[in-house]
């Protein structure tokens, strides 16, 4: 082979070798580079599971107190239920009342139609109202199976009652019988 042919070679291999030298040096920089990113890509990860760590401790809370406040709210529910159904009986109790001290039948009374309970309430009143009406029931049963009262004769001024008198009418009960003040009151002290 002639010299001129072997150098030229030579240098096509010379040429070549430093080219593949560049380009290791540069892959290396980008190997170097990818592990550099590892480090970061782990660390990214690891932050993304005590994120989502602390997002489904979040979450649990939010259902816990959630389902506690569920409760809560379902027993005001229930607890104002049975005061809804003790009020409506108190109501029909009292209109009954009235009825009787009135002398009314239910024909000449105004009709009217009371609220109706949620279906599968109860109406049965608790044991603190119905020992509070019935002794006011009692008297008016009594009252209704006295005999009329006589005609009356115009009797003096009756002295002005004492404060602490519970027969007193207060505002606003002037003109109701005694049973029904103290009916009023009972469902006024029931409140």
């Amino acid at each position: 082979m002639s010299p001129t042919v072997s150098l030229v070679l030579d240098l096509l291999m010379v040429g070549l070798l430093v080219a593949t030298i560049a380009y290791a040096i540069i892959l290396n920089k980008q190997i170097v580079r990818l592990r550099e990113s590892r480090g970061e890509l782990a660390e990214l990860i690891q932050g993304l599971n005590e994120a989502m760590a602390k997002a489904d401790t979040g979450v649990r809370g939010m259902k816990q107190t959630a389902h506690q406040t569920g409760e809560g709210l379902q027993k005001t529910i229930d607890k104002a239920a049975a005061l809804r159904d003790e009020l409506q009986f108190m109501i029909e109790a009292g209109n009954t009342l009235a009825d009787r001290l009135s002398g009314f039948s239910d024909s000449d009374r105004p009709k009217h139609t009371p609220s109706r309970p949620a279906a599968g309430a109860t109406r049965q009143p608790s044991a603190s109202v119905a020992a509070a009406l019935r002794p006011l029931l009692e008297e008016a049963e009594a009252a209704e199976a006295a005999p009329p009262p006589l005609p009356r004769r115009a009797a003096p001024p009756a002295p002005p009652p004492s404060d602490d008198d519970p027969d007193r009418p207060r505002p606003g009960e002037e003109g109701l019988s005694r049973a029904e003040r103290e009916l009023l009151r009972a469902l006024e002290n029931r409140r």
